[in-house]
């Protein structure tokens, strides 16, 4: 095929442009690429794997609309499917009273869709029998596709095997025994010299790929200019078909935009996103130009969001499940507790994480004496720790934020002689073990590794298979050590030298914990702070199960770190200068929740002075008792025993050692009175939030705009990852190959997979995680809580678009913000639970979530 000439302005060929450049010169292109990267959401690597709402760049626009735009350039799905609303019904989880609730708000909110779509219509379309969509097919498809329809060919899975395969070799943080030799180049750059010497693409069809690829522009932005010539894009298709370039690659489009945007990222790396873009348009453009002659691309006319009746129907549906679940919250919360008076003998404060309602439950029912609060699980320390034999450090904060101050772990009881010594034998152990896997991935030596070590790893194996691992308390750390070994060392906040906190750092920090938490008074002998983490063997996910506001890491260092600065008692003399009075028979422990297998370790008990040891001896009592009992729930739960939920945790074959925030659905700011007579069955994150101690709003706005913000993320990450686990989870467990200790693939190729794998949400005969957007409950006037939604458009989108619900608990009267804006009174009555299905219906119906129908 002749290669067309587009009239359009060129870009230079011969200096790296970047997009601000790119404006000046062609600035419909560079609209057009702004919005696609934009509109590309990040994905964090493995090791600090953190969810992510895989809609971020759209929330400017409503759900139904953001729906739209992605299925016009993508295959993917936002609703679930009739037939598993269906089963809803016929299970009596959602009411005829739901329904007309939400055909009221779906008229209000869309009049343009759902004017003349009636009520009657609605519940006729629940018939089983009433299946059929008539939604058009995509508008946009890449060149790959088009000819694969065409000729029966295999180019999208050639070509994005290519691109992945040079992708994980560029990234690779260490798995590769032979590292990719243009590793320093920008990813555009060591692909063009790549791509000049590999042979793949014409020995599979494409003729000359490689004279292709020298003759491309050395600027990314100009390259694109060039292939969208090539392929003859009009201007106005220009933004839809590159997002069908970009979401054709999009597990590594997203990958690459979070390593070009993170801090440190070098210069090169700015524009790997634009690259990346770049590559995946050359290979379609040389694809274009091998074609016959009449070969062309088809260009529709845009169409307006979706008005089919199927569709409307099932958002509708939607809207009834979230407001049956939105009255079953509301009504266990309009009744507070009353709080006996009285000092208390421990107080515990847990991460916000859905994990922890469990366990905060049981410790309060195991005794009036214990009191529980919710925040933040890196306790409003974001540093960086600094390991024993390490020179580069972990950020131990949520990904939004960064380090602002450093921690160098050090041997507890130790002398700096014996710290070194310490530190030398883990350098030891870490230089073993990385001689090790060179021997085992050397092209010669892995068979001889084979022949002279397979015989004992094939007794591990077994033993392993078995069931005689070791338990999860004592298994092995990411460092080769002892889990029992590491508890040796600790944080060290006072270490002499530049990473020492000053005595006014330590009461800033101190001072940020207590009020935000809203502890400032009334404090117990014993206060736990209580970070989290996980205990899971083979599991290439671990990250998203230990804590996401320490960055997919443990919160032990968090916990130890706040514990120690509130221990101190030059910070606590300034502490009551600034009007926090503790009191001296205070103390502060710290202390870790394992969600595998609900055990509470305390740490540093060496420091706890000896008046204490009873106290905190009966809180580990309790504790113990508290992780019996919610272990037993869990077991009722999941149909299991707490034998087997306790030997998951350390078996490597099993996929679902725990179901992480599965069922998370409500973000609750409230005192603990509030929910504490509630039975929350782990589906609420809850945040500790007296508006009483907060008169200017500062922390109910910290709140709605950080932990609120990480929740609405989490949710929508469960939420599509159950819809449509094709497109936006990560797929089957058990066939995944870890990438460049990246993420992973789905077999042995394909592109990078992005959200949760389908074991994460499904058990194997129901789902354990029902698509349910976000609702936020805040105790709280109506006044404030608008101030900080004008002061931050962020919000305003998830509110007003429909990609978060609001309820607002002033006094004893909830008001619900309505998608107008407005607010009004949200009618208290429990949901009916009456069907409006025949029985027959139900044998009929899915519990699975599905696109299909």
């Amino acid at each position: 095929m002749s290669q067309a000439i587009s009239s359009e302005p060129s870009l230079s060929n011969e200096a790296e442009t970047s997009l601000e450049s790119v404006n000046t010169v062609h600035p419909r292109l560079s609209l057009a690429l702004s919005e696609v990267l934009s509109i590309t959401p990040p994905l964090w690597p493995l090791q600090e794997y953190v969810a992510v709402n895989p809609f971020l760049g759209l929330t400017e626009n409503s759900f139904l609309e953001a729906r739209h735009l992605l299925r016009e350039v993508r295959d993917c799905e936002l609703l679930p499917s009739l037939n598993f609303y269906r089963s809803l019904v016929a299970g009596q989880k959602i009411s005829q009273a739901d329904i007309r609730f939400a055909w009221d708000h779906c008229c209000d909110a869309h009049p343009d869709l759902f004017a003349d779509f009636s009520f009657a219509e609605l519940i006729a379309r629940l018939e089983p029998e009433d299946d059929a969509s008539r939604e058009q097919d995509r508008d946009y498809y890449t060149v790959a596709e088009l000819v694969d329809h065409q000729l029966y060919g295999d180019w999208t899975n050639h070509i994005v095997n290519d691109i992945s395969r040079y992708c994980a070799a560029h990234y690779d943080e260490g798995q590769a025994a032979w590292p990719s030799p243009w590793k320093d180049l920008s990813l555009y750059a060591a692909w063009r010299h790549s791509a000049q010497v590999s042979r793949r693409m014409e020995q599979l069809g494409i003729p000359s790929f490689r004279d292709w690829a020298r003759q491309l522009p050395t600027s990314p932005a100009a390259a694109i200019a060039q292939s969208l010539s090539v392929l003859q894009v009009p201007h106005e298709h220009w933004r839809s078909f590159l997002l069908c370039e970009m979401f054709s690659i999009g597990g590594w489009a997203s990958f690459v935009k979070q390593q070009s945007k993170q801090p440190g990222a070098a210069a090169s790396q700015k524009d790997d996103l634009l690259g990346l873009l770049a590559i995946r348009l050359a290979y379609d453009a040389a694809l274009y130009q091998a074609q016959d002659a009449e070969f062309s691309l088809p260009f529709k006319t845009p169409q307006p969001v979706c008005s089919d009746r199927h569709v409307l129907s099932r958002y509708l549906l939607m809207v009834a499940h979230e407001t049956s679940f939105r009255k079953e919250i509301c009504d266990q919360l309009t009744t507070a507790k009353t709080q006996p008076t009285g000092r208390k003998s421990a107080q515990l404060v847990f991460c916000i994480d859905v994990r922890s309602e469990g366990i905060r439950r049981q410790l309060e029912a195991v005794s009036d004496e214990v009191e529980t609060f919710g925040f933040a699980g890196f306790f409003g320390m974001p540093f960086e720790y600094i390991r024993l034999g390490e020179s580069n450090g972990e950020p131990q904060c949520p990904v939004l934020l960064s380090p602002s101050f450093q921690v160098n772990e050090a041997l507890r009881g130790g002398t700096r002689e014996k710290s070194r010594q310490f530190a030398h034998r883990l350098g030891f152990r870490k230089a073993g073990r990385k001689i090790r896997k060179a021997f085992q991935t050397s092209a010669v030596a892995c068979f001889s590794f084979v022949e002279s070590i397979g015989l004992w790893y094939g007794g591990k194996l077994l033993t392993d298979s078995l069931g005689l691992n070791r338990s999860a308390s004592q298994a092995s750390g990411g460092d080769g050590l002892l889990l029992s070994f590491r508890a040796r060392t600790g944080p060290d906040v006072d270490a002499e030298g530049a990473n020492r906190l000053s005595l006014a750092r330590k009461t800033e920090l101190a001072t940020g914990l207590l009020r935000n938490l809203g502890l400032t008074r009334d404090f117990a002998k014993i206060v736990a702070f209580c970070g989290h983490s996980c205990s899971v063997s083979n599991n290439p996910y671990k990250s998203a199960l230990d804590c996401g506001a320490c960055g997919g890491r443990s919160g032990q260092p968090n916990a130890r770190v706040a514990a120690s600065i509130l221990n101190d008692p030059e910070v606590r003399t300034q502490l009551g200068q600034n009007g926090i009075a503790i009191p001296d028979d205070t103390w502060f422990v710290p202390a870790v929740h394992n969600t595998t297998i609900e055990q509470i370790q305390f740490f540093d008990d060496q420091n706890c002075p000896e008046d204490h040891s009873a106290d905190l001896a009966q809180l580990k009592t309790w504790a113990q008792e508290a992780s019996q009992l919610r272990l037993e729930e869990r077991a009722r739960q999941n149909g299991t025993t707490v034998n087997a939920i306790v030997r998951g945790s350390g078996d490597w074959s099993e996929i679902r050692a725990e179901w992480g925030l599965a069922g998370n659905a409500a973000f609750i700011a409230a005192p603990r009175s509030r929910t504490q007579n509630s039975d929350l069955k782990g589906r609420a994150f809850l945040h500790s939030y007296d508006a009483a101690q907060d008169p200017d709003g500062k922390v109910l706005e910290l709140i709605m705009t950080a932990p609120l913000i990480v929740a609405h993320w989490i949710n929508l990450q469960y939420f599509a990852s159950t819809v449509d686990n094709r497109a936006f989870g990560s797929g089957n467990k058990t066939i995944h190959n870890v990438v460049g200790q990246i993420g992973v693939l789905q077999g042995n190729g394909g592109d990078l997979m992005t959200g949760l794998p389908w074991q994460s949400l499904h058990d194997g005969q129901n789902l354990q995680h029902q698509p349910l957007r976000l609702l936020a409950v805040i105790e709280t006037s109506r006044a404030a809580t608008q101030q900080i939604i004008d002061r931050h458009p962020m919000l305003q989108d998830l509110f007003n678009n429909g990609w978060m619900s609001l309820v607002v608990l002033e006094g004893e009267q909830l008001y619900r913000k309505n998608s107008a804006g407005e607010w009004c009174a949200e009618d208290r009555t429990p949901p009916g639970l009456e069907s409006i299905l025949p029985h027959s219906t139900a044998a009929h119906s899915s519990s699975s979530p599905g696109a299909s129908t």
